[in-house]
């Protein structure tokens, strides 16, 4: 431990990082995680999730309220008790102050009301709009809100909107009947689009914009992005008409290593972040696997005893899954030795 190291900010990962390496005996430890994390934080995180849970469920029983209350009700009674919880939650985030978690999550409940609002109107009054203008409208009319709120949740909830609109927009304009077998370029887009937003969140907190800084918001991002991108990659792999006609395009497959190397080098030096590596890490293992068992049991089923197919595909995926973990132990020992002044 050199000099320096003393004056760098006392927080849970240091003790746990000092403990570690022997710094501190378990004894020490423990008197020092009640000096770093008091009780009172446990209290205040057991607060913040109370009022997450508390108003999620809230949200969800107005929207079975009105669903299983709807023949019984007037359009003036669907329509005025709406925009009055509507109204009531704008202004208590107004009055409350953006600052406070309690003004925040107000907003974001607003927000949530103003589409239920949108897709009433439209219920009572037969607008004969597209489920996806309901939801890229809705997008668009909160998106003032989102941009003051410094909210990640609601960021987040905006960000699901967009998806959504994306998703229907393609089921219902683009392929109305159903009828195009090219299905794979909605995942891509849906890959490009959430990619956008994970860079965007990566060089907003590089910025300095610290309520997007949390590990969950950017796991979920790097997660939808990977898993968008593996749909099309596994359609390739499993395709079921390589002997009735046409295989899927080889394309659809290649933005995925192009993006996973990319994701990988940015955040092992750019961005370091064990969390996402350990994602793009788990995602390739699952991608090997299913290549190699489809080479396995597609090609020589007939030829082979099944079982012991069986048998070596479970060793393979040990020995696959077992040299990841072993690989993601030496990164994260270099990373923290690298974070070390």
């Amino acid at each position: 431990m050199n000099e320096s190291s003393l004056d760098t900010p006392v927080d849970i990962k240091t003790v746990r990082r000092l403990h570690q390496e022997g710094y501190l005996t378990d004894e020490a430890f423990r008197a020092t995680l009640k000096v770093v994390r008091p009780p009172s934080v446990w209290f205040a995180w057991a607060e913040r999730q109370l009022l997450f849970f508390g108003s999620a469920l809230l949200l969800s029983g107005i929207m079975f309220f009105f669903a299983y209350n709807w023949a019984a009700m007037g359009k003036f009674i669907k329509l005025g008790m709406l925009e009055a919880g509507l109204v009531a939650c704008a202004l208590g985030a107004y009055k409350l102050g953006l600052h406070k978690l309690t003004g925040k999550v107000l907003l974001l409940s607003a927000s949530v009301l103003l589409g239920i609002l949108m897709a009433v109107y439209g219920q009572t009054y037969q607008t004969g709009a597209d489920a996806y203008e309901l939801f890229v409208g809705w997008a668009v009319l909160i998106f003032g809100w989102v941009l003051i709120s410094e909210f990640a949740a609601l960021w987040l909830f905006w960000l699901v909107l967009l998806n959504t609109g994306a998703i229907l927009y393609w089921i219902q304009v683009v392929d109305p009947v159903h009828s195009l077998d090219d299905w794979q370029p909605i995942f891509l887009l849906l890959g490009a689009l959430n990619g956008v937003a994970l860079v965007l969140r990566e060089i907003a907190v590089k910025k300095g914009f610290a309520f997007l800084n949390g590990k969950w918001l950017g796991g979920l991002l790097v997660t939808a992005v990977l898993t968008a991108l593996t749909i099309p990659a596994m359609s390739v792999i499993f395709d079921h008409h390589y002997y009735y006609g046409e295989p899927i395009s080889m394309g659809y497959a290649v933005p995925w290593p192009l993006v996973a190397v990319g994701a990988y080098l940015c955040y092992r030096r750019l961005w370091p972040n064990m969390l996402a590596i350990a994602l793009i890490l788990m995602n390739a293992c699952v991608l090997v696997l299913c290549a190699i068992g489809r080479l396995m049991f597609d090609g020589h089923r007939y030829y082979y005893n099944e079982e012991l197919l069986f048998l070596v595909f479970a060793l393979i995926i040990i020995g696959i899954v077992s040299l990841t973990a072993f690989g993601l132990k030496k990164i994260a020992k270099i990373m923290a030795k690298e974070r070390t002044p």
